[in-house]
């Protein structure tokens, strides 16, 4: 089977890539995350949100990297970190069905740290392993071309030949 996926799968991502993707991040890496978060951003469900992470960074934050970096060393996150409050917020005072609610979702700040390197990492490569033709979530491609092309098209599907 892996001579099968090796043959007509091709490789996207480099071995070295794939090491850069899945090492465990040091304290720097890990403190530049936490201060380039929003630190004014609601609290998470734990009840603590970025302001205390970056005013309480001096105590906590070899505590913080610890719990970051065994995420990457094994795998895993216990179940209340990754946990959010979903709360509706409605648009409209006379509230009838869920289009006049907002969906707001609070995340756990640790997990957002966790997430955000990921993130940042996976931006490295993503531009080069998505398709040229997908637009959403790489840098420098906007979901606003999309209907420009798509307009192109039905255009060009309107002329006669």
């Amino acid at each position: 089977m892996e001579d099968f996926i090796g043959t007509y799968i091709l490789e996207m991502v480099s071995s070295g890539e794939n090491m850069m993707l899945i090492k465990c991040p040091d304290f720097w890496e890990i403190k530049n995350v936490v201060f380039n978060l929003n630190g004014i951003s609601a609290s998470g469900p734990d009840g603590f949100g970025g302001v205390f992470y970056h005013s309480c960074w001096e105590i906590i934050g070899i505590d913080v990297c610890n719990v970051v970096q065994q995420f990457f060393k094994q795998n895993w996150v216990l179940p209340e970190m990754n946990s959010n409050v979903v709360s509706l917020i409605p648009k409209i005072q006379d509230d009838e069905s869920i289009k006049d609610y907002s969906l707001i979702v609070v995340a756990n700040f640790k997990f957002k740290i966790i997430s955000k390197i990921l993130a940042d990492r996976l931006a490295l490569v993503a531009a080069r392993i998505i398709s040229p033709n997908q637009y959403g979530f790489v840098q420098g491609r906007h979901n606003q071309d999309c209907i420009g092309i798509a307009s192109e098209a039905i255009n060009m599907l309107s002329k006669k030949v």
